[in-house]
């Protein structure tokens, strides 16, 4: 991975130099039959049968801060428009129809504003061998705590992960009393997760949420591609 490492940043945020800075891309939204789209009046969500997926464009500014930790501020549209299924997209299905052209109407699906900070290194890294490998070696690469508070129509939603290399993998529990806890643990179960890739200059992620069927676990809700601005 190649990118430009601005000497002002802080030394807390090299696990996330290559996040830092501004994209731009597009990608697809998938909406439940059971769920209504964000901001959308109940009836938007089965307009087109049981559950659609529409093409979404995505503007993120990563940015850091004085303390340490990176500013997130992201503004997702959703346009009435079939969703693109490049290679990498969730979304993507050998028997699906061919989606029906829309108007290409574009609107607000979400403003998300948020902070992130990385932690300490995980267990059972070695630091002393990884100050020693050469780039590019594997030993190299490094796997830190991440954690991550984001805002939205007012209510915030704390996740937690890590950041290994150009690769995040976030989670966010319930915090449901009623929600059970998982069968491997006593930790509340998982509700949603996002991945993040650095792969060949772009910035690819997908945000996956809980279905409401015990048998689906967690299901594609965002899937995008962006290009560095």
């Amino acid at each position: 991975m190649t990118f430009a490492l601005d000497p002002s940043l802080p030394p807390a945020l090299y696990p996330l130099a290559w996040l830092v800075g501004s994209w731009e891309g597009s990608g697809a939204v998938h909406h439940r039959p059971d769920a209504p789209a964000e901001g959308a009046p109940p009836a938007d969500a089965a307009a087109d049968g049981p559950g659609r997926d529409r093409r979404i464009e995505q503007r993120l500014d990563c940015v850091p801060q004085a303390d340490g930790t990176l500013a997130w501020t992201s503004l997702i549209h959703e346009l009435d428009d079939p969703a693109p299924l490049p290679p990498t997209s969730a979304f993507a299905r050998q028997d699906a129809p061919s989606p029906a052209a829309g108007s290409g109407e574009r609107r607000l699906l979400m403003k998300e504003q948020g902070i992130w900070s990385v932690g300490e290194l995980l267990p059972g890294q070695d630091l002393a061998a990884a100050e020693r490998a050469r780039p590019g070696d594997p030993a190299a690469v490094l796997s830190y705590r991440l954690q991550a508070r984001f805002t939205r129509d007012g209510v915030e939603h704390d996740w937690a992960g890590e950041v290994r290399g150009p690769r995040i993998q976030l989670a966010r529990r319930s915090t449901d009393p009623t929600r059970e806890p998982s069968a491997l643990s006593a930790r509340p179960a998982i509700e949603e997760t996002r991945m993040f890739g650095y792969v060949s200059g772009r910035l690819m992620w997908l945000w996956e949420r809980r279905s409401d069927d015990a048998e689906q676990g967690l299901i594609p809700y965002l899937s995008l591609e962006l290009n560095r601005v």
